[in-house]
């Protein structure tokens, strides 16, 4: 078995994509090229409970602060530089990166900025936040936007997770939802995860696995390894998951590869894109 000081280099950094993967130890960072998976290490020991990225920016929730930076580019192994921001919420649940800024959710309260040299500021206040995507937050008591600097309810009575690239997606109990006229039921059982790369391409992790779509519809992905799936993203071409017990999966469209990473505790995952590109990290 790998061990995370253990390294699989498959040539120069041309093509070469970081999956970084939050767990409980810290943040790990992988190289994919295609779907084929290259060198990982731990880059930050603090527990993360969130992250997301936009190109090669970078944010992250931990149990204790909440950090931003970039994915440093480099010949073999990829790094990270991070710094804490003072974010006036009482807990870091969940952290959202993209055209309209930086936003930060914990308890009931969601902090917004557009530029970290500025003070960043309560924007509004949800039943109890659960995840960020874009300007899309996923609540105990339903699915707000950002607009104008303001959090607009824009229904539903409770969501686990949200997609907001793309035709807004909501994860619910009920199922999933897409924003259409109205909430639109494009999956009919327990939906706990959703993610897309913002065009054509949408993924769920529901009770019984991993689905993505096929047409209209929906196929479950028969994936390498037994455990359960608990995270998915988008970015950069790829498609990317990852277990509770710390395996990284990732498919290029043909086929799954798998990497044991070492470090159990999965809470999160994300793809990074080009310094340059516009594409949609996951």
């Amino acid at each position: 078995m790998q061990t995370l000081s253990e390294k699989r280099v498959f040539g120069t950094k041309t093509g070469v994509t970081e999956v970084l993967v939050g767990t409980e130890t810290g943040l790990v960072v992988a190289t994919v090229s295609g779907a084929q998976i290259g060198t990982f290490g731990l880059q930050h020991r603090q527990s993360v409970t969130d992250l997301a990225v936009w190109g090669r920016e970078l944010i992250v929730a931990t149990n204790e602060s909440v950090l931003v930076g970039q994915i440093e580019e480099t010949a073999e192994t990829p790094t990270v530089s991070l710094s804490a921001v003072e974010v006036p919420v009482e807990s870091y649940a969940a952290v959202g990166i993209g055209p309209q800024g930086l936003l930060v959710g914990g308890g009931e309260a969601v902090a917004h900025t557009t530029d970290l040299t500025e003070p960043w500021t309560v924007v509004g206040s949800t039943g109890g936040v659960r995840a960020i995507d874009g300007g899309l937050i996923a609540a105990a008591d339903g699915v707000y936007r950002l607009n104008d600097g303001g959090l607009t309810h824009v229904g539903l009575d409770a969501a686990a997770d949200v997609a907001g690239h793309g035709v807004p997606l909501a994860a619910t109990r009920e199922g999933l939802f897409r924003l259409a006229n109205g909430w639109v039921s494009s999956y009919e059982q327990p939906t706990d995860r959703v993610a897309s790369d913002g065009h054509d391409h949408h993924s769920l992790l529901g009770a019984d696995g991993l689905y993505s779509t096929v047409g209209d519809g929906w196929e479950r992905d028969e994936l390498p390894v037994t455990e359960d799936v608990v995270t998915i993203a988008y970015g950069s071409g790829i498609r990317a998951a990852a277990t509770q017990a710390g395996t990284l999966c990732v498919t290029a469209g043909d086929g799954w590869r798998h990497q044991r990473l070492g470090l159990a505790g999965v809470s999160a995952i994300a793809v990074a894109g080009d310094s340059d590109s516009s594409d949609h990290p996951g």
